[in-house]
């Protein structure tokens, strides 16, 4: 009776894993009872497809996770792979490795390998019922509950005919997107599709990983957006999923293919200037693989001249030369890159005067061009502009925070009534000069919108605190210092607080000093640069020491002198002990060197009217004070990028990007220092680079 019993079992555990033989009668035989010490052999497992079985380390593959030492795996067919136990373990003990070494990925299903063993109770049993008659396995396999768990077992088809498409959405045109389409599988064998599974794997790799491990729609297409690296070749293969009652199972994989993801480029960035003349060569930094949107480009640069009349030239590389434009004409110049999917250029600087403001972009300018593709400035970066007021400027309008008249003296204020709310200039003209509008002036330079109107600032986004100190006697000290107090946030009695403290203070003012800074003075920069507040001085017109100009002559503060258009040092400017950087202020000796409609300085917002304000205009002015605004400007860029930064992190950085001097220049004459043996420039540490500066400052360590 034994030898009847065993090999129909046997067969019907081949069938049907886990499952009892069931006799004529319907009846189930009894559970199988494990009386033994050791009822688990260990684990019989299914790999995910491409997984090796033996790690490198030369043990099975899932040791690691199971938690014990595991034998060679040995084959049992379709996939299934034994690894047995190297020591006895519990039922509780083979549980407990099961459920870890199923956190495995890369095992895709796992069960114990169980003792199976027939005590007495078992044969017991069996000669009980074997006196009625078995029928053949295949009736027995016409009942119900036992063919469908059969068909629920079995894989479907592969998906045929993927296709991987680049699918890259309009509104986010740098982030990666492939479309999969599919035809579902023909042989179900009774399941129905429940979903779908994307597998990938980069085409040096052997393991497959999950990209959508259920699309939960039968629809045979899906978009992939995780993941995904640009410009690299990786496969992708589609499973369907399957499920008949409560048995899901994964289908044969389909064929796999092979993409490389590509999206739009970025715009190059400029190592030219984005103003270009007859002499010049186009250049741009070399675009690696992911800013060439993961594919091949071609670059077009286009001059364009005040007139509009357009040249261009085309290349694969980072550079070209632009034939047919004309001497001593300024071209704007826009660069871009185009691959299959898109094309990106650089800004194209609508701003009309912009060709005549080479302080901006001329070789020895700040090179505030090459930091705009980074910053244009935050708007909630404030520069305190402390000059002579200011006026209404299109290239100025909202960008003018509340500011204050710290103009104690009526007759020199023109609005008879002390300080006040309203720091408008009223003009400071008088019997032998027309009104200069200096603050109007000054302010653009900083910070003129890029509004397509006429000029730009250097730090176009950032906002200006207009205080009003200068009337047509000048200005007292002690209104000086009140402002640059209120400026930085610190209360002045009788006035309300500032409720929009600046980061930077601009001081383009100051006179001859015999003595070094006054008490009152030096205090307030020094709270003023301890509250995060960078005063930036103007080192004088006088064409002597620095040290003798007031405030500059102010610790601590980041004084300026002013160079031309060709990088010396300009004809008026002080110098020497007291200059720490050098930026362009203008030189109208330089004239016939410099470019066409500048006359050697600085243009920047003014103010038509004679005395009163009248009609906004643009006017050329030089000097060091157009020098200090320009610093201002740049450490507002700074600031746009680094907010946290104290006012000596800035000054560092400052330092630490300048630009060297024209070679055999004046500026590149050294001299000792206040007498010491260290030898400085007398034009300071070099010209002021905001493009450098705005770099370096992103990822400087902050010494406060």
């Amino acid at each position: 009776m034994r030898k009847f019993v065993k090999p129909l079992i046997s067969a019907a555990m081949l069938l049907i894993l886990g499952f009892a033989a069931i006799p004529a009668n319907g009846q189930a035989l009894p559970s199988v009872v494990d009386s033994s010490p050791r009822s688990a052999n260990g684990l019989i497992v299914r790999y995910a497809e491409g997984v090796h079985r033996v790690a490198p380390d030369g043990q099975a593959t899932g040791e690691n996770f199971a938690g014990v030492s595991l034998s060679a795996p040995r084959d049992l067919g379709d996939g299934l792979v034994a690894l047995t136990f190297e020591k006895s373990l519990s039922n509780s003990q083979a549980q407990q490795v099961l459920t870890q070494i199923q956190k495995d990925p890369r095992i895709v299903t796992a069960q114990i390998d169980e003792t199976i063993t027939f005590d007495q109770a078992s044969v017991s049993a069996n000669r009980r019922v074997a006196s009625k008659p078995w029928k053949p396995i295949a009736q027995l396999a016409t009942f119900a509950g036992f063919l469908e768990p059969l068909a629920a077992q079995r894989a479907a088809s592969a998906p045929l005919s993927l296709r991987v498409l680049n699918a890259v959405s309009p509104a986010s045109p740098r982030t990666p997107r492939l479309k999969l389409t599919w035809v579902a599988p023909k042989s179900l064998y009774g399941a129905r599709i429940v979903g779908y599974r994307i597998e990938r794997r980069l085409t040096t790799a052997t393991n497959w990983s999950v990209a959508i491990s259920n699309t939960a729609r039968t629809f045979p297409s899906a978009y992939v957006t995780a993941g995904i690296t640009v410009g690299l070749n990786t496969y992708y293969r589609v499973k369907a999923i399957t499920q008949y009652k409560t048995s899901t199972v994964y289908s044969i994989a389909s064929s796999m293919k092979s993409f490389a993801a590509k999206v739009a480029p970025i715009a190059p960035q400029l190592t030219s200037a984005n103003v270009i003349f007859a002499s010049e060569r186009a250049s741009w930094l070399e675009q690696n693989l992911n800013q060439r949107g993961g594919d091949s480009v071609i670059y077009t640069a286009v001059a364009t001249s005040a007139t509009g009349k357009s040249f261009e030239c085309t290349t694969v590389s980072n550079s070209c030369a632009i034939s047919g434009l004309s001497k001593n004409v300024a071209y704007s110049l826009q660069v871009s890159a185009k691959n299959s999917v898109a094309t990106a250029a650089t800004d194209k600087v609508e701003d009309p005067l912009y060709k005549t403001q080479w302080h901006l972009y001329s070789k020895y300018s700040v090179h505030a061009d090459r930091a705009w593709p980074i910053t244009q400035g935050s708007n909630t970066v404030v520069v305190a502009v402390l000059d002579s007021g200011i006026t209404s400027h299109p290239d100025l309008e909202g960008k003018i925070l509340p500011g204050y008249d710290f103009i104690s003296d009526k007759t020199s204020s023109r609005d008879s009534d002390g300080w006040d709310s309203d720091p408008t200039d009223s003009g400071d003209w008088s019997a032998s000069e027309d009104s200069s509008w200096h603050g109007t002036h000054v302010a653009g330079i900083v910070a003129a919108s890029a509004n397509a109107i006429g000029v730009r600032g250097v730090a176009p986004q950032v906002k200006i605190l207009p205080l009003r100190v200068l009337g047509t006697k000048g200005g007292a000290q002690s209104d000086l210092i009140a402002a640059i107090h209120w400026a930085s946030g610190i209360s002045v009695a009788g006035v309300p607080d500032n409720a929009n403290p600046a980061k930077v203070i601009n001081l383009s003012l100051g006179t001859e000093s015999t003595q070094s800074c006054d008490v009152g003075t030096q205090s307030a920069v020094r709270s003023a640069w301890d509250a995060g507040a960078t005063p930036v001085t103007a080192a004088g017109n006088a064409g002597f020491e620095a040290s003798r100009s007031y405030p500059g002559n102010c610790y601590p503060t980041i004084n300026v002198g002013a160079t031309g258009f060709t990088g010396d040092l300009s004809t008026y400017s002080n110098y020497g002990n007291g200059i720490d950087f050098s930026a362009p202020g203008g030189d109208s000796n330089l004239s016939s060197s410099a470019v066409a409609g500048s006359e050697g300085m600085i243009l920047s917002t003014w103010n038509l009217g004679k005395k009163s304000a009248g009609q906004a205009d643009y006017g050329l002015e030089e000097g060091t004070s157009m020098a200090a605004p320009v610093v201002s400007g740049v450490v507002a860029l700074i600031y746009s990028v680094r907010p946290d930064l104290s006012s000596e992190d800035v000054y560092n950085v400052l330092k630490a990007t300048v630009q060297q001097f024209k070679p055999d220049s004046e500026c590149a004459v050294t001299a000792p220092n206040y007498g010491s043996q260290t030898k400085v420039s007398h034009c300071g540490a070099g010209i002021v680079d905001a493009a450098a500066a705005v770099k370096f400052a992103i990822s400087y360590e902050s010494t406060g």
